[in-house]
């Protein structure tokens, strides 16, 4: 069924390209106008332009993403300042995002993101799936700082809006297909039309995603890194009158892409005891593996949504949306990188979500409000089935010269289930003061009850059919907690080029319960964490220069309390003082400080050249970091934080009689980054920038369009996250790259 419908998507995509009577339609697909571009955003849920909203908003709309050949969420970090987002360990399509240094790395069921990502207007609560490709998207919203009086959920850190395109009455279509190195095969189709005219329009997006693995896995020949992937969405949109309409969409995605691989980045002693083989070197290849342990993974997501949007006259609208999203993923991870069962990990996921959020706008000349209810129950759960091989020798147990000599195994599984319920009421209004002052208010109060069931115990064998006895937890527990968070921001429009603004927002995230609980050697796991909090100090500034410059300056400082964090702790599980097995810990490092300077600009410097660009300095310090009771602020550091960050996009149009040429540059840099919260020196990623370019040629009069597109052209290695279990006891460090060079060759066709 896999096979056949990407053989549907080719040929359909196909079939769009050579039709001639499209052809004949065709408008030019690049523009040429000398003066830059107005986008359109509607982060504070009306239309504005990023000029006139007072808020830290990054747009990045249909012709950036093609120019920029982004692909997936995680290519608009280099556009978006103060925005790290990138693939989970062991996943390609599970998102971990951070913003402002605010975010979450933990995608185990009942922790929340602290970046919200938005699939049009429907909050994905869990990151399984939700790196979304790019298909039919007419752009992306980044918001920057807490968004909790403009939301359904409380985003803390900022929100990711993915907007796919609304059915048209006009028939439109879009296919491509591309190529390239790795084996690269993408195919994607967009087709948007009447079935009744001006009465019921629909559209329909399909794509497929495949190339082969970075790597292999030495020990079995198999593919690791490689991608293959299948989405699509479909869209049911009734005009029923001038004032009211509603639309149906439903999504699904299925990823059968195998594991990422991973370089093993130290010598692991353990080795020798259990064949009494040397101990396997440090790996030269950052994808190649030599995993023992290496299950096939998967992940299915879909869902579906009803938004109805009434025009009550009087300048009030009515929006209600409905949504339903399901999801299930297997996965597996070989902690120790090494063809012996130390370390080795698969899970189970699932997720279910029925979320309702009513929202009523108001606009008039001079008080526009948004006023919401939001409505979430939701669950997620699953089992993780871990596997533990240690030498008798490592506990001390057996002479250490005894190789090969005992291993102690353990087989242990977390199960449970976490459900959510939350309620959130919100309200933001602007208010024109005066000509040129605007004041803006908001106010959310929320409230929201986890309930966690959960169930860790050891098993007799990797069958994990039959139970040993040992149970290190097994409660049921539940919590509820209560917020108010206000945002102010006051703003001077100093000429019809020139927004001046300041704001302080406040955001919450709940707390929850760790499913990874070990209540035997750590009683308080059982117990909740608590929510975190951010408060956020925010000056800006947006001037404009003869249509052909505009800039985006942006200081903010925000205090940030009970800061959740996922950790590796080291237990002794037979009271002999040695470490001999760990456990994921999820507790509240204390608070601290961020403080940082983003900027933007988008520069036409003539009708053929322009230039865009965008800087961030962000400074990150804990001021409390509490374990075991010893304050370790000094000695931690914020992950995924980069001190300095950079991009600058070049582009130049060359007019042809054949047609129109346009060639794009883009760097971007990045400054040292901690991926992993123990301070890992081995994980550490030094200062380092890549390169990306495009070239694209239109014929003239004709919709069709070839490109050339680069990323990573100089092939740099850099490490997005990883491992570090040395604290553990384990002699286990493993580090996930990012994406080597890729070129691709892409053909299109749209009207």
């Amino acid at each position: 069924m896999h096979k056949k419908l990407r053989l549907t998507v080719l040929s359909l995509s196909m079939a769009a390209i050579c039709s001639p009577a499209w052809a004949q339609q065709a408008e030019p697909l690049v523009a040429t106008e000398p003066e830059i571009e107005i986008i359109i955003v509607t982060a504070r849920k009306r239309a504005e332009t990023l000029q006139d909203i007072p808020l830290a908003v990054t747009a990045v709309n249909q012709a950036a993403i093609e120019r920029n050949a982004i692909s997936t969420l995680a290519d608009i970090q280099a556009q978006v300042p103060s925005l790290t987002i990138y693939a989970a360990r062991g996943t390609s399509s599970t998102a971990t995002a951070y913003i402002r240094g605010v975010g979450q790395s933990d995608p185990l069921w009942g922790v929340e993101p602290g970046v919200g990502i938005y699939l049009n207007d429907v909050y994905l609560a869990r990151p399984q799936a939700a790196l979304l490709d790019m298909l039919d998207v007419e752009r992306i919203e980044v918001l920057r700082g807490p968004q909790g009086t403009l939301y359904g959920r409380n985003t803390i850190g900022g929100a990711i809006k993915y907007i796919s395109r609304r059915p048209t009455n006009d028939l439109s279509v879009r296919a491509d297909v591309a190529g390239g190195n790795y084996q690269q095969r993408n195919v994607r189709l967009a087709a948007s039309g009447p079935l009744l005219d001006n009465t019921l329009l629909a559209s329909l997006a399909l794509g497929s995603f495949a190339r082969d693995g970075f790597g292999r896995n030495l020990q079995s020949g198999a593919e690791v890194s490689n991608k293959d992937l299948l989405t699509g969405r479909a869209s049911l949109l009734w005009l029923v009158n001038d004032s009211l309409d509603i639309e149906l969409a439903a999504d699904q995605t299925r990823d059968k892409s195998a594991v990422r691989g991973a370089q093993r980045m130290m010598v692991n002693q353990f080795e020798p005891y259990f064949e009494g083989l040397p101990a396997m070197p440090v790996s030269t290849h950052r994808y190649d593996t030599d995993n023992g342990f290496q299950l096939p993974g998967r992940t299915d997501s879909r869902g579906a949504s009803a938004t109805i949007n009434w025009d009550g006259g009087a300048n009030w609208q009515l929006k209600s949306i409905t949504a339903w999203r399901d999801g299930d993923t297997k996965g597996s991870i070989d902690f120790d990188m090494g063809p012996y069962a130390i370390a080795d990990v698969d899970a189970d996921y699932f997720d279910r979500q029925l979320s309702q959020e009513l929202q009523v706008n108001y606009h008039s000349d001079n008080w526009q409000a948004v006023f919401g209810v939001y409505l979430l129950d939701s669950e997620a759960g699953g089992v993780v089935r871990n596997r533990f091989g240690l030498p008798f020798a490592a506990l001390g147990l057996a002479p250490p010269q005894l190789i090969p000599g005992p291993i102690f195994r353990q087989f242990g599984g977390s199960s449970g289930q976490v459900d959510t319920r939350a309620l959130a009421v919100y309200a933001d209004g602007s208010w024109q003061l005066a000509d040129n002052w605007r004041l803006s208010a908001g106010l959310r109060a929320s409230r929201e009850k986890k309930t966690a069931d959960v169930l860790n115990q050891g098993y007799t064998d990797d069958s994990f059919s039959q139970p040993s006895g040992v149970v290190s937890s097994d409660f049921n527990n539940s919590e509820s907690w209560t917020d108010l968070s206000p945002r102010l921001s006051l703003d001077y429009k100093a000429s019809d080029d020139m927004l001046l603004y300041g704001s302080v927002s406040r955001g919450f995230k709940s707390g929850g319960f760790n499913v990874r609980a070990n209540t035997v050697q750590v009683p308080r796991s059982a117990e909740a964490y608590d929510p975190e909090t951010v408060l956020t100090y925010e000056l800006g500034i947006k001037p404009s220069f003869d249509n052909r410059l505009q800039l985006s300056l942006a200081l903010f400082h925000s205090e940030y309390r009970d800061i959740q964090l996922s950790i590796f702790t080291g237990i002794d599980t037979d009271d002999d003082g040695i470490n001999d097995a760990f456990f994921g810990d999820f507790t509240n490092a204390g608070k601290g400080r961020i403080r940082g300077a983003e900027f933007e600009f988008s520069w036409t410097a003539g009708k053929a050249l322009r230039f865009s660009g965008n800087a961030a300095y962000l400074d990150a310090s804990y001021q409390q970091y509490l374990s075991g009771g010893v304050n370790l602020a000094d000695e931690r550091k914020f992950t995924d934080i980069p001190k300095l960050a950079a991009s600058l996009n070049a582009w130049y149009v060359w007019p042809l009689t054949a047609g129109e040429l346009t060639a794009n540059l883009g760097f971007s840099w990045r400054d040292t980054v901690q991926p992993v919260t123990n301070q890992s020196d081995l994980l550490q990623q030094p200062a380092f920038g890549l390169w990306q370019a495009s070239v694209m040629f239109a014929p003239a009069d004709s919709r069709w369009r070839i490109a050339l597109e680069g990323k990573n052209l100089a092939d740099k290695h850099y490490r997005t996250t990883g491992y570090d279990l040395r604290d553990s006891g384990f002699p286990i460090v493993s580090a996930y790259y990012g994406d080597p060079r890729l070129i691709t060759v892409r053909l299109s066709y749209a009207f």
